[in-house]
C-alpha cells in the first residue's frame, strides 16, 4: 500500500513571500488623513460621494438614514423636528420617515440612540421624558412648541 501524502505538511517558506518587487511592498508610513481624503476626493467615486454629502447637508440630497435636514425645495426653515433613531432600525421611525419622504414635508431631523445603543441625551429627555421614539416637535405660527410622541 502506498503512503499517503499530507498536503499540509509541505509549507512554503516565509522567504517566498518577502521577495516581492519594491513597487508591491507595503509601506510602513501613512499619509495624513487630509492627504488621503484629498486623494479619495480626486477619484470619480470620491467626487460623487463628496457632492452627495454636500447635498445632504444642504437638505437637498437623496433619502439617507443619516440625513439631518430635508427641505424638498422649501425656502424657509422647517417648523418640524423629528427625533428618530440614529441607526434606522426602529420600525416606527422608518414608517414616519417614509411618510415624510412621500409627502415631501420639510423637516429637521435629530438622531437619538435607542436604549440598546446607549443613553439618550438629556436635551432629548427634557423634551420627551419617556424617551420613546419617534417624537415630533412642532413649532406653531405663534412661536409655541408642541411635542407629539408615543408611537
Amino acid at each position: 500500500m502506498a503512503a499517503e501524502v499530507n498536503s499540509f505538511s509541505s509549507r512554503p517558506s516565509l522567504s517566498s513571500f518577502t521577495n516581492f518587487p519594491t513597487s508591491l511592498a507595503m509601506s510602513t508610513t501613512t499619509d495624513s488623513w487630509q492627504t488621503l481624503q484629498s486623494a479619495a476626493s480626486n477619484t470619480p467615486v470620491g467626487s460623487a460621494l463628496d457632492q452627495e454629502s454636500a447635498s445632504r447637508t444642504a437638505g437637498t440630497g437623496a433619502a439617507f438614514v443619516q440625513n439631518k435636514l430635508r427641505l424638498f425645495g422649501a425656502d424657509e426653515k422647517p417648523k418640524l423636528t423629528l427625533y428618530r433613531d440614529h441607526a434606522g432600525w426602529c420600525p416606527y421611525c422608518q414608517k414616519t420617515m417614509l411618510l415624510i419622504e412621500e409627502k415631501r414635508i420639510p423637516i429637521n431631523i435629530e438622531l437619538v440612540p435607542m436604549r440598546s445603543y446607549g443613553d439618550k441625551p438629556e436635551s432629548f429627555l427634557r423634551i420627551v421624558p419617556s424617551g420613546l421614539l419617534p417624537a415630533l416637535l412642532v413649532e406653531t405660527s405663534d412661536g409655541r412648541k408642541q411635542v407629539v410622541t408615543e408611537s
